[in-house]
């Protein structure tokens, strides 16, 4: 990439490589030829064009960018503020420098001042590597940059939708005072900035999960001793620890006994997400963006009341199939993220036939293998879109609820409960 972008586009052809040598063959020539007023003109050309080159060549060299963006998260609608870090780390000045970025219109994020985007079209648009007739990018100039100088360079950006923003495609233009040769490279220190914008939050109700987690909450089937409640006493054995005895009935009963806890489940839920039963030939993108908002807005509500919440997700264009389990205290925003960069994968396109969409893949054995995450709930776009044989129907019925966005609001489908995933959604106030 590096040979590519050595001479930018805006070079003149009298710096290119097949002029100088025209040049320089002419100027011999005319010695030969003894024609000195020719070969003087000529020599001058060359030796002109020939500085300007090796003035532009080195323009950019030694000189390192580095961006940062704050915060490194956020919900949509919000600002970031990028801050670029440019340094011209050798002796010789640079005369004139821009900073160029070639802008995806359904990016996440945009630059906010309108007075940083500059829009082309046609060939130019080409040149900035757009594939379309029409492209902007980010565009800043600066002038004279001294040796040892760094240049601070802030920016406002807005975060209008979910995804993952990295700050890369960004390149470097510099060249000589002359304006005749232009050097362009990448600027490879511009991965810092890396923010993540999550889907976005909508008022929701929660009720649904908080009576599941209260009706799951003890009896026979939990697995996890609370201490606040004795169910019984019992004789001690050696591999007991000291700190079950019952001190009390020791001194009582002249024996040495324990105490039995009360076995309960602990307050959890673990959201299995379908993202690909919103693909097909004609993805259902709204559907998605709301679906993964609601689902956000519902995991911030349960884990303000304490109730740990885990997800697995199934393979996705970026990631593999995985499991975020909050046992161990995964943060919070390790959820959040995966949902901002959760994106489709790619349709198979066979050589004849409409093309469709993969079915979802999961950790199937890591997921029902699962025994501390409370109860399942199993998020998609519609019952009907569901494979046959996939995951949702090796779950236990008894421990898992389905939450479709459409097809079904209600009710159950054998042994499964089901609920509209919109459903949970309420209105500002109530």
């Amino acid at each position: 990439m590096e040979d590519k972008l050595f001479l930018g586009a805006g070079s003149s052809l009298f710096v290119s490589t097949g002029a100088l040598v025209v040049f320089g063959g002419l100027a011999i020539l005319s010695a030969v030829f003894a024609c000195w007023p020719l070969c003087a003109v000529l020599a001058f050309l060359f030796f002109f064009c020939l500085v300007s080159r090796l003035w532009g060549e080195s323009a950019l060299r030694d000189v390192e960018v580095r961006s940062r963006a704050a915060p490194g998260a956020l919900f949509p609608p919000g600002e970031v503020e990028m801050e670029m870090h440019i340094r011209n780390r050798k002796l010789l000045p640079v005369i004139w420098l821009e900073v160029v970025q070639l802008l995806d219109e359904n990016a996440p994020l945009i630059p906010a001042d309108s007075g940083e985007v500059r829009r082309v079209s046609g060939v130019q648009a080409r040149l900035e590597g757009a594939e379309e007739e029409e492209a902007a990018f980010l565009y800043k100039k600066f002038t004279f940059v001294m040796g040892g100088e760094q240049i601070t360079w802030n920016s406002r950006w807005i975060a209008r939708r979910r995804g993952i923003f990295r700050s890369r495609g960004l390149r470097l233009r510099g060249g000589d005072g002359f304006g005749l040769t232009q050097r362009e490279r990448p600027a490879g220190g511009a991965e810092d900035a890396f923010v993540a914008v999550y889907p976005a939050v909508q008022p929701v109700s929660a009720e649904l999960f908080f009576r599941d987690m209260w009706e799951a909450s003890g009896g026979t089937r939990g697995y996890l001793e609370d201490p606040t409640v004795i169910r019984s006493t019992r004789d001690y054995l050696p591999t007991d620890s000291y700190r079950r005895i019952n001190w009390r009935v020791t001194a009582r009963s002249q024996r040495t006994v324990v105490n039995t806890y009360e076995t309960i489940l602990p307050r959890a839920a673990h959201f299995i997400f379908d993202g690909e039963s919103f693909n097909g030939p004609v993805p259902q993108a709204e559907a998605l963006e709301d679906t993964l908002s609601i689902l956000t807005s519902v995991i911030l509500r349960l884990d303000a009341a304490g109730i740990r919440c885990s997800i697995s997700l199934c393979r996705s264009r970026d990631s593999g199939p995985r499991e975020i389990l909050g046992a161990d205290g995964t943060p919070l925003e390790e959820i959040l993220t995966a949902f901002a960069g959760y994106a489709l994968r790619e349709l198979v396109r066979p050589e004849e036939g409409k093309p469709y969409a993969r079915p979802a893949e999961f950790h199937d054995y890591a997921v029902l293998a699962l025994r501390d995450v409370g109860r399942f709930y199993y998020v998609c776009s519609d019952l009907a879109r569901v494979r046959r044989r996939g995951l949702m129907y090796r779950l236990d019925p008894a421990r898992t609820t389905l939450l479709p966005y459409a097809g079904a609001s209600g009710g159950r489908l054998g042994d499964f409960a089901v609920v509209g995933l919109q459903t949970l959604k309420r209105r500002e106030g109530t």
